[in-house]
């Protein structure tokens, strides 16, 4: 009994003293270092990305809890490229001590599940393996599209992104599967007394080397429209001057012509090229300032 009692004294001892080093840890902890840790580790991505959120803590298991956390071009005041609601960060502590930073991460962003993970080896040039995946994420939420595009874009957007980079001096190679559903587009003004186009589904295969992104495969389906895009975008420092070449093919339906009837006659008298019923066009200029033709 003696005994028995001596060891529920030393496990409440030892309770007692883990439970106020977690207290300690939770309200001592070093979250500036921490957000500039992240900060630096995003700039790595791209010279001109930032990092900041509203709290980082420690969690269980062993890892952080990141609240509104925010991915943003230049300034801290400027544009935010991403925006986490809530994102859970579990390192890989054992890799720590052998020079290589490696998490995985898990959250919510634009209402969307997303999940992903980061290797960075410290010893090989600082080489950098980059992974994630989201599932229905709101465009409607994402405020950098109302902010950049001149018309609005809906939609529930889905896919997946891979970038790595060999070392701090050279740019990085990725890819990306991206696909957008009951997508669509609403003009800021009436074109041709068209106030929307139903997009329906996107899909979108994408390759960056180089800094050049190359459209290896694009294709549009909807009720009114179907549609193919390819080319290549070149991205400059300031992400807003990356130059486009891009060429596609629009296929007004049935639908598109019983609802606008009027089209199909402005589209024959603008002797645009015809193939099979599509229209060719081209998109070029800059990432802020598109510039769209029909052939």
């Amino acid at each position: 009994m003696a005994d028995a009692a001596k060891n529920n004294k030393w496990l409440g001892y030892s309770l007692y003293v883990v439970l106020v080093g977690l207290l300690l840890l939770y309200y001592l902890f070093p979250a500036q270092a921490v957000e500039d840790l992240i900060d630096s580790s995003v700039s790595r991505v791209h010279p001109s990305f930032g990092f900041k959120a509203e709290k980082i803590r420690p969690w269980l298991p062993p890892g952080l809890r990141i609240s509104n956390g925010t991915v943003y071009l230049g300034e801290s005041t400027g544009p935010a490229v991403f925006k986490t609601d809530r994102l859970y960060v579990k390192p890989s502590i054992l890799k720590l001590f052998s020079g290589k930073y490696s998490l995985q991460f898990s959250g919510t962003a634009y209402r969307s599940d997303i999940k992903g993970s980061l290797h960075l080896d410290a010893e090989k040039g600082a080489t950098l393996e980059s992974e994630l995946f989201f599932e229905n994420l709101d465009l409607g939420a994402y405020e950098i599209l109302t902010e950049k595009l001149q018309h609005r874009l809906t939609g529930m957007f889905s896919g997946s992104v891979f970038y790595t980079r060999g070392s701090a001096n050279t740019s990085g190679n990725g890819k990306a599967d991206l696909r957008l559903t009951a997508g669509q587009l609403v003009f800021e003004n009436p074109v041709f007394g068209i106030s929307s186009i139903d997009l329906q589904n996107i899909d979108l295969e994408m390759e960056l080397r180089n800094r050049n992104i190359t459209i290896i495969k694009g294709g549009m389906t909807g009720p009114e429209m179907n549609g193919s895009l390819a080319g290549s975008i070149q991205l400059q420092p300031d992400v807003n001057n990356s130059q486009l070449n891009l060429k596609g093919t629009l296929e007004p339906l049935a639908e598109f012509y019983r609802k606008y009837p009027e089209i199909r006659e402005l589209l024959k008298t603008m002797n645009k090229r015809v193939k099979r019923g599509q229209y060719f066009f081209t998109i070029t200029g800059t990432l802020s300032q598109p510039r769209f033709r029909m052939l």
